[in-house]
């Protein structure tokens, strides 16, 4: 019998709506919405990896790659119970894939992934600070604005994303002379990694593929073990230094090389060996490849510091400057992108030394001026030693670098490369335009 004025036809349409719906996959309120990202993996032919942060979720989302759907396979590793479960899948990239994650309805990620990336978002030093002795403020937007970071460069929808390293920066509760500490994450544990990285970053992650560089905050004595389990590409807890990634693009060649351990006395010989052993292969690598290299690490080869820098007696680093050199001298435009130092600096030296720091993400800004735009010119002389041996007190002095620099100061912020034109664009922590720096070709100064 029908209800006056409603056609049968209509209530049974009604009902199987409903009956529907009951069948589908609710949508995931935000708060337990898992983080998904992809990224390339390491090795001479990295892998484009798409993995997915569980959070409490009883099992892996669907992944539809270029149509074809499967389900995510769980990451089958005894870290999972330390530091949370995780789907993972493995693909091969040739020039675009497109990825779409989803459980059920809800959709937590939809990529287009190119090996031909027209922008490329470059930051670094995004954690927030606590220890004994300083505490950064981490619920203060003011002075940890690494989620604004994060959101200004997600709606500039980068192709590739670049992130410098040093994730990881809460190495106590409170600060010692806290009379009020109260329960909050620290130490290299799920729960930090979420307040540091994954959460105030949950919308960037799964903008666009990412190469993730490891800092010294990610070594094996602070946040490496999260690191490797998050970031890393085998079953290794832990190494002290990592094989590079050869990322090949169109027009472009990424090689990320690991520098955690750098001003580690106690790695000297396995970081000898290994930068020695890169820097002997590294022309070799990128045979075949077309346009210029970026060579990105975490700890700067070259720096200008404000008045106190305890950055400047760093151990091994002479290493990565003797691979950025084997790979000038192959006849490829190299641009060392590092980041360590808490502001932005350009750096420009005779025989084609080109470097830019990007380290103000959200860590505690370096004590440099204020930083005016467009960044000033000055001139810097840089005392080139070189570590030698197997000791840590064995160095020697390569000579000294002359060259000029451009320094923004304490500000935070984050660039976007045009990788056809190599324009690097500096903005802000708002996401507003500060300037413009070209990377390519040799003339400075470099920024304006």
């Amino acid at each position: 019998m029908a209800i006056r004025g409603t056609p049968m036809r209509s209530i049974f349409f009604v009902a199987a709506a409903i009956l529907l719906a009951g069948c589908m996959s609710p949508a995931l309120p935000p708060e337990s919405t898992p983080v998904a990202w992809t990224q390339f993996g390491l090795g001479d032919e990295p892998d484009l990896i798409a993995r997915v942060l569980l959070e409490g979720q009883p099992g892996c989302p669907s992944i539809t790659v270029d149509g074809v759907t499967t389900t995510m396979r769980e990451r089958r590793d005894g870290r999972s119970g330390l530091y949370g479960a995780m789907c993972e899948e493995r693909l091969k990239l040739d020039t675009a894939l497109h990825v779409r994650i989803a459980f059920g309805s809800s959709v937590i990620l939809d990529q287009n992934v190119t090996r031909d990336p027209r922008t490329v978002a470059v930051l670094g030093d995004t954690g927030c600070r606590i220890t004994s002795f300083f505490d950064q403020g981490c619920g203060n937007p003011a002075t940890w604005p690494f989620a604004q970071v994060a959101d200004s460069v997600a709606r500039q929808s980068p192709s590739l994303i670049l992130h410098l390293g040093d994730y990881y920066y809460r190495e106590a509760p409170c600060k010692g002379s806290n009379e009020d500490c109260v329960r909050a994450p620290y130490g290299d544990r799920p729960e930090t990694w979420r307040a540091e990285f994954f959460g105030p970053a949950r919308k960037l992650m799964a903008k666009a593929p990412w190469v993730f560089v490891r800092g010294n905050h990610e070594d094996c004595m602070r946040g490496g073990y999260g690191w490797t389990y998050y970031f890393g590409d085998d079953r290794k807890a832990c190494e002290v230094v990592y094989d590079p990634s050869v990322v090949r693009l169109a027009g472009l060649t990424v090689v990320n090389v690991d520098s955690a351990h750098a001003d580690d006395k106690y790695a000297v010989v396995p970081v000898n060996q290994k930068w020695k052993s890169i820097a002997d292969t590294v022309a070799s690598k990128v045979a075949g490849t077309a346009g210029p290299v970026l060579l990105t690490t975490h700890v700067a080869p070259y720096f200008v510091c404000p008045k106190s820098c305890d950055k400047g007696g760093v151990a091994d680093i002479g290493g990565v400057r003797v691979i950025e050199e084997a790979l000038r001298a192959s006849g490829r435009q190299t641009i060392l992108l590092a980041g360590h130092l808490h502001t932005f600096q350009a750096l420009d030296a005779p025989g084609g030394l080109s470097q830019v720091i990007v380290g103000n993400g959200g860590a505690n800004l370096d004590p440099f001026p204020k930083g005016t735009v467009p960044p000033p010119v000055i001139d810097f002389t840089f005392t080139d030693w070189r570590r030698t041996g197997d000791k840590w007190q064995s160095t020697v002095d390569n000579g000294r670098v002359v060259g000029r620099a451009q320094l923004w100061g304490s500000v935070f912020g984050f660039g976007m490369l045009t990788s056809s034109t190599l324009q690097l664009e500096m903005y802000d922590a708002a996401g507003q335009r500060q300037f413009g720096c070209s990377l390519a070709g040799e003339a400075t100064p470099r920024c304006r």
